[in-house]
């Protein structure tokens, strides 16, 4: 999953705007001192028993979430990624032992207060030496941080306490606000935060100069008054924010709109989503089913794999874009870039190293041959990986030798792709959401349709080497914990590989990606300012969503494709039947079945008020009041369930979880948008009451207060894509258009969710958003682990208009699944993907053919 916080990086117009991989710290100058055996390595090691000891050998430094240095006192514990920690080994060590912060978890002082300041934290280091790769963990505690107690890197009060309203009077006054007035005391604490991030002390900010608007007063007056009317926030925030803005002619005509043309603004947390709790800890639950409707989530959903051979299409994009770069900068700015580059080699070096290491810890260690070999790439590599770095360093100054060593950067990465030296693997959730009926096979559905996201589903190509699907079985119980996918006897994993000269891709297709969905008239890349509209003449828009067909009946035809099934990363094949249909009902958990609970959606907006009420929750909520306890149990809430890698899976403990520690880097977690206090304590001991109440366990969670990313101020956890989140990170999304077999750029368009207790790691991109009756609201695609929540692209919307705020341009009406929204192209659903495929074929959803849209989802009016 493209993780959010990592990639949110503050730029001036002195930066460069760096990719992921470049935000990590790291070292690259030449080894100088003498290289050590691995007695010494360990020796030095295992005297490291405090941070002291840590100092007598290395350099801790500490980096706030833009990549600035800052000093210990200022670091916030609960705001500290691992990422942010460097360690630095000196003198006789220097470049010999090299360490990585692996994890960071703060120490409270009091355990039993969740208010408690933090000021210490643990991390959990990995050293390896340098010149025979051994490896050895430790952890220790470090002290002195967070002096002032309240203060972040950004200016943000972290303490998590009634602090951030004036003391207890002040929450009481806070809670009993309208959500507008709500808004405005958080925003303008968030927005302070902001001005002291870009401008340094010193407001307010030039928006000519940090965003190109050169608006008059004039106009920004008439927007905020108009703003106010319709709940949208000042022009001046709004711009702080990197939100789509108006600009204007003399007459204070709206001429088109600006995006903010560069990677997202920072985020900060919302205090009021995590009031009461450990800040840190609220990204969710991992491996937990707190109540019924997670577990019909749960046996629906899927941990999704596709590995094939790596296309460097992102290396490739990246080279092609520097060498465009390149022309228009100074010399500071190509020394920065030389200076990155070097950072970007060594993590792009480390990528398929990790790649080679997954496949040799799966490789049985009797196969010496295969090993040998796999060893020997990882020499090859480590060859390269010099001979690159020194042709780097030597590079000067000279624009055209950059770009010549771009160019041969392309074609090289071009070369790479044809040998097929390195595969890749892509990782998600998907779901069960619909299935074709099949009248001819005694209604066994053997075509099985699973939502996701568009980003996970472009991983299907035409040289797949392997597709698997991981999934809870149907005898889970609720209040089960897990251990992670690859150790517990609960999750069965499919595997399938193609054989014979088949393709997987003949059998695992994309049926549907939610591109251009919007008409010509609509598509707010039109009313874009002129010099924009012009750059981005050939992109178009996107909801990350995807449909992906999986016909069973080709996977399991065993003269075309292999597969096997593992438990517990045991090879349980041969305790499955080999009768087809029953090894489908079994893979889908008999989904097709009379008695399960099939998915339906929902054919209601959020942006309406009567339904939005059903999910806004009260912040002073008495569960001694009856009334008030009635009403809390009437409300709607949120239940995610997605599959994240487990290599930030903090819920592991270091001794009890020791052997799934040491393989986390390569499994997943299940995750729910659930409290963490729920982790190992819901199932009840004989004769002992539950630790919770009904009314807590049965809820899923809410939308967050998060102040960043939301554009409707009287609706928390509301946010217009185009306007506030036009881009996830640095970059435009891409996807390869089949019908020309070029690349496209898109902007995330539409309605998304940001919902509370929500911001897992990579691989819960596809989760479904659901409500208690298990009807799907939306699809979760980015997570911002800074800001603890995410988007999910919301498949239906009512549409909204600003009133004019923003010219032309209005929210749209569309329904991803069933279409014929006002703005919506023909032809742009999933049931018109089906029609147009399947045309006299029934589904699940469809029951009466896909030429027929049920009554509650035809759109009754015109966009408001």
């Amino acid at each position: 999953m493209r993780s959010l916080n990592k990639l949110l990086v503050l730029l001036s117009s002195s930066t460069l705007a760096l990719p992921l991989t470049l935000l990590v710290a790291c070292t690259s100058s030449k080894p100088v001192s003498k290289p050590i055996d691995d007695n010494e390595f360990l020796t030095v090691v295992r005297s490291i028993k405090n941070e002291d000891d840590l100092l007598k050998y290395a350099d801790l430094k500490f980096k706030d979430s833009r990549g600035s240095y800052i000093s210990k006192g200022d670091v916030v514990p609960t705001q500290l990624e691992r990422h942010q920690v460097e360690i630095t080994f000196k003198d006789k060590y220097k470049n010999q032992i090299l360490a990585e912060v692996t994890n960071v978890k703060p120490k409270t002082n009091d355990s039993n207060n969740a208010f408690a300041i933090i000021n210490n934290a643990t991390i959990f280091i990995q050293f390896i030496n340098a010149k025979t790769n051994k490896p050895e963990s430790i952890n220790l505690e470090i002290t002195g941080l967070n002096t002032n107690n309240t203060v972040d890197a950004s200016g943000n009060r972290n303490d998590n306490t009634l602090g951030y309203f004036g003391g207890s009077e002040g929450y009481d006054k806070y809670a009993r606000m309208d959500q507008k007035g709500r808004f405005k005391y958080d925003n303008d604490i968030y927005v302070g935060s902001l001005e002291r991030q870009i401008g340094h002390g010193s407001k307010p900010i030039d928006l000519k100069a940090y965003r190109g608007l050169e608006t008059s007063k004039e106009n920004i007056a008439k927007f905020d008054e108009k703003a106010n009317s319709i709940n949208f926030d000042t022009y001046y925030n709004a711009a702080l924010k990197g939100f789509t803005l108006p600009v204007y002619d003399q007459s204070g005509k709206v001429t088109g709109l600006q995006i903010n043309d560069g990677p997202e603004v920072n985020k900060g947390p919302s205090t009021v989503d995590s009031l009461g709790r450990e800040q840190y800890k609220t990204n969710g639950l991992a491996r937990t089913i707190p109540n019924d409707v997670y577990r019909t989530a749960a046996i629906q959903t899927f941990q999704v794999n596709f590995t094939g051979w790596k296309d460097y299409a992102a290396e490739i994009e990246e080279a092609e874009d520097n060498i465009a770069l390149f022309e228009s900068w100074d010399n500071n700015r190509i020394k920065n870039y030389i200076d990155t580059q070097l950072e970007q080699l060594k993590k792009n070096y480390e990528y398929e190293v990790e790649q080679i290491d997954k496949q040799i810890q799966s490789t049985d260690k009797s196969y010496t041959g295969i090993l040998a070999e796999l060893n020997k790439k990882k020499e090859k590599l480590n060859t390269e990986h010099e001979n690159d770095r020194r042709q780097i360093s030597r590079l000067g100054k000279d624009k055209n030798s950059l770009i010549k060593w771009q160019q041969e950067l392309i074609n090289k990465y071009k070369s790479k792709k044809n040998e097929k030296q390195s595969q890749s693997s892509i990782s998600g959730t998907m779901w069960i959401m619909d299935y074709l009926k099949e009248e001819n096979n005694n209604n066994n559905p053997t075509k099985f349709y699973f939502g996701t996201n568009s980003h996970v589903a472009k991983a299907i190509k035409y040289d797949l080497v392997s597709f698997s699907l991981t999934r809870l079985n149907s005898d889970i119980k609720v209040g089960q914990t897990f251990d992670l996918n690859g150790f517990d006897r609960n999750f069965t994993k499919f595997v399938f590989k193609p054989s014979n000269g088949k393709k997987l891709n003949d059998a695992v297709t994309t049926i549907f990606h939610a591109t251009d969905f919007i008409k010509e008239k609509s598509n707010p890349l039109k009313f874009l300012e002129p010099s924009q509209m012009a750059k981005y003449k050939d992109a178009g828009i996107f909801a990350d969503f995807a449909v992906i067909e999986v016909d069973f009946a080709k996977l399991l035809t065993n003269s075309d494709y292999q597969h096997s099934v593992w438990s517990a990363s045991q090879d349980i094949t041969n305790n499955y039947t080999k009768d087809q249909n029953k090894l489908i009902s079994s893979i889908t958990n008999d989904y097709a079945s009379e008695k399960s609970k099939k998915v339906q959606f929902t054919s209601e907006s959020l942006l309406d008020k009567t339904t939005y009420e059903k999910f806004d929750r009260k912040l002073d909520f008495n569960p001694n009041d009856r009334k008030e306890l009635e009403d809390y149990k009437k409300l709607e809430s949120l239940y995610i369930l997605g599959y994240p890698t487990s290599n930030e899976d903090y819920f592991l403990d270091k001794y009890e979880d020791d052997k799934q520690l040491e393989r986390k880097k390569y499994d997943f977690s299940l995750w729910v948008n659930s409290e963490y206090k729920y982790y190992k304590n819901l199932v009840k001991k004989e004769g002992t009451p539950s630790s919770f109440n009904d009314y807590e366990t049965e809820k899923g969670n809410f939308l967050s207060y998060q102040i960043g990313y939301r554009t409707f101020i009287d609706k928390p956890g509301l946010t217009d894509a185009f306007l506030a989140a036009h881009r996830v990170g640095k970059k435009l999304y891409t996807l390869n258009n089949g019908d020309n077999g070029k690349s496209k750029k898109y902007f995330n368009y539409g309605l998304e969710i940001l919902p509370r207790f929500y911001a897992p790691a990579g691989g819960a991109s596809g989760s479904s958003v659901r409500t208690k009756d298990n009807k799907l609201l939306a699809v979760y695609h980015a997570s911002n682990n800074v800001a603890k929540t995410g988007l999910a692209a919301v498949f239906r919307s009512n549409g909204h208009s600003y009133n004019d705020l923003f010219g032309k341009y209005k929210l749209g009406q569309y329904d991803l699944i069933y279409g014929e929204g006002e703005d919506q192209e023909t032809g742009k659903s999933y049931r018109e993907a089906m029609q147009l495929k399947y045309k006299d074929k029934k589904s699940a959803l469809f029951n009466d053919g896909f030429n027929n849209i049920p009554e509650e989802f035809k759109f009754k009016k015109s966009t408001k």
